[in-house]
């Protein structure tokens, strides 16, 4: 278990408002007027755009009725997260030199690419050797993750991963902000080489990934999180166990491989 130093976070400028047009005014009163009950006092709009149009907060479902364009919409969301990074990326660089890096970062992003896409599971974002999956069900994430460990583990590189899920907010349509997204990338750099560390998911876990054991993690700006569940894939998770070259070599083989005479 690892101790990590905190970096200090960037200090948050407050944001100018923008000034408002006469149309603009005219069609915040008219809102303001036309939410007043008729009993109370018409307030004037005030400069402050959360003080004029409060934040609407919407179920998450993607079915709630519309509201207005000039409604400042958040979402709160269930979503399920994994993080997923090849161990000792630069080391492996200073080693092997920079085109076997390129091939090993190529591969791995292929790879994610079809695993995910495979399993409706969505890669929000590359995070340079790495990846951060997002799905509305735990499962496939998790098997994502698990099927990613098997795809790389006879080649010259590891990958480890973090999954985590839970209430987040979504910021202008592709950003996802809250704790589960933080617990996530924090288990996948603590996770061993070969391993996924998942937490609060378990009855969740695919009948194919193996949990090792449990551990406690103390992750940075979280603190510790105990019963992490340890997982790992067999050799034997294939369903059908992959060869050693496609089958559609032997009906075509290499020109340059010479038939025997008879």
């Amino acid at each position: 278990m690892t101790n990590r130093s905190t970096r200090p976070s960037a200090q948050k400028r407050p944001r100018s408002a923008a000034p408002l047009d006469a149309a603009e005014r005219a069609l915040r009163r008219l809102i303001t007027t036309s939410e007043t009950p008729a009993d109370e006092p018409v307030v004037a709009a005030a400069s402050h755009a959360t003080e004029e149009m409060p934040a609407v907060g919407m179920g998450g479902t993607g079915t709630e009725r519309p509201v207005p364009e000039w409604i400042e919409v958040t979402q709160s969301l269930q979503r399920y997260f994994a993080f997923i990074d090849v161990c000792g990326f630069t080391a492996f660089t200073d080693r092997e030199g920079t085109r076997a890096a390129i091939d090993v970062l190529t591969r791995f992003r292929a790879d994610c690419r079809d695993v995910t896409g495979r399993r409706g599971v969505r890669v929000i974002k590359w995070l340079g050797d790495g990846a951060m999956l997002v799905g509305t069900a735990p499962g496939p994430v998790i098997a994502a993750a698990g099927e990613l460990l098997l795809r790389f583990v006879d080649e010259s590189f590891d990958v480890h991963g973090g999954v985590a899920g839970g209430t987040v907010l979504l910021f202008e349509g592709d950003d996802y902000i809250g704790r589960p997204v933080n617990l996530a990338a924090r288990l996948c750099e603590a996770a061993a080489p070969g391993e996924v560390l998942c937490h609060g998911l378990d009855e969740d876990i695919p009948d194919w990934v193996e949990r090792a054991g449990t551990v406690t993690v103390r992750a940075m700006g979280i603190g510790d999180i105990a019963g992490v569940a340890q997982l790992r894939v067999g050799d034997d998770a294939w369903a059908i166990h992959p060869v050693s070259h496609h089958p559609s070599a032997a009906a075509h083989p290499h020109p340059s491989v010479a038939a025997n005479p008879v």
